[in-house]
């Protein structure tokens, strides 16, 4: 999948490796007259396999150029292309599909592996269309929509009742919010699905994990299954013979995250039984969360003691938090932020209040004027703002939420009432909630499992969450308050979470909601297993 250049990179054209055409060519082409489509041929690696697959069934040139058709937008590329022996027509698949497919041509089998291009990228002559269509099928495209998706539902709706379709797509698939309703669909419109997945990046140029999709419409059996592989090489050396003995998944007609069918149907259980158990307490019955403040340039914003002696700001700034490793415990202390003051973090934000200039005082009007200077004012958020110098605040957080968790999520208490940026989410417990028993109760193994099916994670590693999607966790609260939160303060400290999480599984979980051992340590099994997959990520980009 190398592109041959900067131009294959903006229009989203990689070339797929033979071995991935052929082995998807061979398990979608099953007859010989299967009429078949490839929607963004490239090169022509699919068309290859394609003619390889129907030649070894006994299809004859004749037959083989009638029934495969290859789009590409791409003279050059198309030129390759024709070389296979298939009809190959030189046009923008989705004008292609409009005047041609819709409504009037089926096919047996579609494969291919769609260009990824940003909504940004994406031509927008072509996108009027792609998007018109997707609109008829019911689907909302929005500005986050990647061309690849487009691509995959029209593919699939140009498939007959019995049919096949094999194609690469992005992981994203699996998590992303924009993909939400091609998951629910996708869930519904076949009756099998098989997802292929790599430990290891396949395409060594460019840092995009992929995905086989094998969808099956018309057969007996239904369900999900994921065969995941080490690399290329394991693909190569088991072929078809690695989709064999793989358990199938109850398929969720949902558009929840399809990270979870990583785990057995045991481990999937587990989830069920406790997801549905009325004695654990939803996030949202617990807390309201929100992003943090948004400053618009924290370089001016967010200072540090230097800074703030050097414009003498000491009666214009107030207590903020703006990184997550500014937060080492499960408490922010008065001692801790003092600490972090020393070590000369930039914890003071600058809050001169909702003033005109000639009543500021002269030292705000000198910061303000140096931050003019360095071009601050011109920054989108804040040039938008009736005064850019001043950033407005919404409620003060009762705690923070790690956003983006290396290892696991986290609850911090702001004991110190500081503000926090958007590098976290901000906490606000509601009525009659105790915030230290919640914070306490959140660093168990069943949150931290749940957690791995709900968060987002990309080539980086790390598990991200949006405010939507820490309003889905769940934090078992029964027998809570028998939690030492300072003896957990101080493990945390330490990075000893395998001791608090000994101390609160056997509290929360055994003791509150009668697990047993065997429970607990499936828990475990899926916490290890879906965040061992996204560091080993991490560690493939390092």
């Amino acid at each position: 999948m190398k592109p041959t250049e900067g131009y294959n990179k903006l229009r989203g054209g990689y070339y797929t490796p033979d071995k991935i055409s052929e082995f998807i060519a061979e398990w979608a082409i099953r007859t010989p007259s299967d009429a078949v489509l490839e929607p963004s041929c490239g090169d022509g690696s699919f068309l290859n396999a394609i003619t390889k697959r129907h030649s070894e069934l006994g299809a004859s040139d004749e037959t083989i150029k009638k029934n495969v058709i290859g789009i590409e937008l791409d003279d050059a590329e198309a030129a390759k292309s024709a070389q296979y022996g298939t009809t190959v027509i030189c046009k923008d698949f989705f004008t292609y599909y409009q005047e041609n497919i819709e409504d009037q041509t089926q096919f047996d089998v579609v494969v291919g592996n769609p260009p990824f291009i940003r909504y940004q990228y994406f031509t927008e002559e072509y996108r009027k269309i792609a998007f018109a269509l997707m609109k008829k099928h019911g689907f909302h495209p929005n500005r986050l929509t990647n061309i690849w998706l487009p691509f995959l539902v029209l593919s699939c709706k140009a498939l007959k009742t019995n049919s096949r379709i094999g194609m690469v797509i992005p992981a994203e698939l699996f998590q992303v919010n924009y993909a939400a309703e091609a998951r629910q669909f996708l869930s519904t419109f076949f009756d099998k699905l098989t997802l292929v997945t790599f430990k290891r990046l396949v395409f060594e140029d460019i840092q995009q994990e992929i995905v086989l999709l094998l969808g099956e419409r018309g057969c007996d059996k239904h369900g999900i299954r994921v065969v995941e592989l080490n690399d290329m090489s394991d693909l190569i050396a088991q072929g078809q013979a690695c989709l064999e003995n793989v358990e199938f998944k109850e398929l969720d007609h949902s558009r929840d995250k399809w990270v979870k069918y990583y785990l057995t149907n045991e481990e999937l259980g587990v989830l069920k039984r406790l997801n549905e158990n009325p004695r654990i307490f939803n996030a949202t019955d617990l807390f309201e969360v929100n992003v943090g403040l948004v400053s618009g340039e924290n370089d001016f914003f967010v200072i540090n003691q230097a800074t703030v002696e050097a414009f003498n700001l000491q009666d214009s700034v107030i207590p903020i938090i703006s990184r997550s490793e500014q937060l080492k415990g499960v408490r922010l202390t008065n001692e801790d932020y003092d600490s972090l003051i020393t070590l000369g973090k930039r914890v003071f934000f600058f809050a001169p209040g909702n003033v005109e200039v000639d009543a500021l005082t002269d030292e705000q009007r000198a910061y303000i004027q140096w931050g003019e200077g360095k071009g601050f004012d011109k920054n989108y958020k804040c040039r938008i703002r009736p005064k850019w110098y001043y950033v407005s605040q919404t409620w003060r957080a009762d705690a923070f939420l790690i956003r983006q968790a290396h290892l696991y999520p986290r609850m911090i208490l702001n004991e110190k009432r500081a503000l926090v940026t958007d590098t976290l989410h901000k906490v606000r417990f509601l009525d009659g909630i105790e915030g230290e028993l919640v914070a306490a109760a959140f660093l168990n193994t069943y949150t931290f499992a749940l957690s791995e099916t709900i968060g987002r994670s990309y080539g980086g590693g790390v598990l991200t969450f949006e405010p939507g999607e820490i309003r889905k966790l769940r934090i078992p609260m029964k027998m809570a308050d028998q939690l030492d939160l300072e003896k957990m303060d101080n493990w945390q400290r330490l990075g000893e979470i395998d001791k608090i999480l000994e101390y609160t599984d056997k509290i929360l979980l055994r003791d509150g909601l009668g697990l047993s051992k065997y429970e607990i340590e499936r828990l475990h099994s899926i916490w290890n297993k879906l965040s061992g997959r996204r560091m080993r990520r991490k560690n493939q980009n390092t």
